[in-house]
């Protein structure tokens, strides 16, 4: 199977050249974002979107949903009152949207703070807000972790935009004191995989620009 080789780092020449053109035709590509506005669309709003998006290009293939508390239900739902019930109806029309689609749907949600309160900070599916609307349905379901974020050193001298050179330069933006190191380790816990198997990948995370990437080593699996 193609994406255990991935997994298992055994691609053969070919197939990593093969990755890599896929991954910079996707990078190529601009997103379509919509929704930042202040506005919360319902799920019927994204798929019109969506739809706009697949005749324009032939095909959709991947729809990120940031994120699963901010979204509305339909008006009947939301007349009930039940925000629970909302919430599971938003993710079983977002199933259905993936199936009509014939793509993948993202979801991503926040934690509790619950996390905040052990000794070992690592997330878990119950931490998940919305969890149990969600598990019933997810394919997957990755947890971030980063454990520098609970060092006091390194929660200090931050600031509350990103101090990426490119969009704010030194003379305009002071750079001292800015977390150390940039570049930290962080865990995708992958806790529910209905399909493969679960464990934890290590990545690297730049802070600058919240951008991960690949680390070559699996912590541990199960």
């Amino acid at each position: 199977m193609f994406t255990e080789r991935i997994r298992r780092r055994t691609l053969n020449p070919a197939e990593r050249d093969l990755v890599r053109a896929v991954a910079a035709d996707v990078s190529s590509r601009t997103p379509l974002s919509f929704g930042g506005d202040g506005t919360t669309p319902d799920v019927a709003e994204i798929e019109l979107q969506c739809a706009t998006v697949a005749a324009r290009h032939g095909r959709l293939d991947l729809v990120v949903v940031d994120y699963l508390g901010l979204m509305r239900g339909a008006l009947q739902r939301r007349a009930s009152g039940d925000r629970q019930a909302e919430i599971a109806q938003v993710v079983a029309d977002l199933q259905e949207l993936a199936t009509r689609l014939n793509a993948a749907v993202v979801i991503v949600e926040q934690l509790t703070r619950a996390p905040d309160l052990r000794d070992d900070h690592r997330p878990r599916l119950e931490d998940l807000c919305h969890g149990e609307a969600l598990l019933g349905i997810a394919e997957t379901v990755i947890l971030l972790h980063r454990p520098a974020y609970y060092d006091p050193k390194h929660r200090t001298g931050r600031y509350d935009r990103t101090p990426d050179p490119e969009l704010y330069p030194p003379e305009l933006f002071p750079r001292e004191g800015l977390p150390e190191p940039a570049v930290q380790c962080a865990e995708l816990v992958v806790l529910h995989n209905r399909h493969s198997r679960t464990g934890t990948v290590e990545v690297n995370v730049e802070l600058a620009r919240a951008r991960f990437s690949d680390r070559p080593s699996w912590r541990s699996q199960r």
